[in-house]
C-alpha cells in the first residue's frame, strides 16, 4: 500500500466522522472536517483535480467558521438553530453556480491539464454554496449535497480514488439521513 493510499484511507476515516458528527449536529464535526481537507488538498493535487483541492482548503476556513458559528450557540445551552432559506435565493444560487461553473470549466479546460474541468467545476462551485448553507445550518443544504455527493462517486472512480469513491456513496446516503434529523429539529424548534 502506497502513501497515497494510506493517506486517502485516513482522510476518509475523518470525512466518516465529520459527516456522522454533523448530522448529530455536534460541533466536534468541524474538526473532522478540517483534517480531512487538509489531507485531501494534497491527494486532489497529485491526480490533477485542482478544483477539487482548492474546494478543500476552503472547506478549511469554511470548518473554522462553522466551528465558531455552531460555538456561539453552545455557550447558551442550545444547539446552533436549523433554519430554512427561501426559493429565491436558491434559484439565484443555482442560476449563478452554472454561470460559474461553464467559465471555470472553461479556464480549466483551456491552461490545465484537468482531466474532467466541467465536472470539477460544477462540483467546485456548488460545493462552495453548499457547505456555507451547511455551516449557518440551512436545511436545503442536504438537497444540494446529495446530487454533488452522487456526481462526486464517478469523478473519484475516473481518478482511481476508490476509498473517496465509497465516501461519496456514504455522503449520498447520509444526505438523506441528514435531511430527515435536521428537519425533525427544525420541526421541534417551532413547537418551543
Amino acid at each position: 500500500m502506497d502513501i497515497y493510499t494510506v493517506l486517502e484511507i485516513i482522510s476518509v476515516i475523518c470525512g466518516t466522522f465529520f459527516l456522522i458528527l454533523m448530522v448529530k449536529e455536534n460541533i466536534w464535526c468541524w474538526i473532522f472536517g478540517i483534517l480531512s481537507s487538509a489531507i485531501t488538498i494534497y491527494l486532489y493535487t497529485h491526480v490533477t483535480l485542482y478544483l477539487e483541492a482548492g474546494l478543500n482548503f476552503y472547506y478549511i476556513l469554511a470548518g473554522f467558521y462553522g466551528w465558531i458559528y455552531w460555538y456561539k450557540h453552545r455557550g447558551r445551552n442550545q444547539k446552533t438553530p436549523v433554519i430554512e432559506w427561501k426559493a429565491k435565493f436558491h434559484y439565484i444560487n443555482i442560476i449563478g453556480g452554472i454561470t460559474l461553473s461553464l467559465a471555470l470549466g472553461y479556464i480549466m479546460h483551456q491552461y490545465t491539464n484537468s482531466h474532467r474541468p466541467y465536472i470539477d467545476a460544477t462540483i467546485t462551485v456548488f460545493s462552495f454554496s453548499a457547505t456555507y448553507l451547511e455551516a449557518r445550518k440551512v436545511l436545503s443544504t442536504w438537497y444540494y449535497w446529495f446530487f454533488l455527493n452522487a456526481a462526486s462517486i464517478a469523478l473519484m472512480i475516473d481518478r482511481e480514488l476508490y476509498f473517496f469513491a465509497a465516501l461519496s456513496a456514504f455522503y449520498t446516503v447520509m444526505s438523506i439521513v441528514g435531511y430527515k434529523q435536521w428537519n425533525k429539529t427544525l420541526k421541534e424548534q417551532k413547537t418551543l
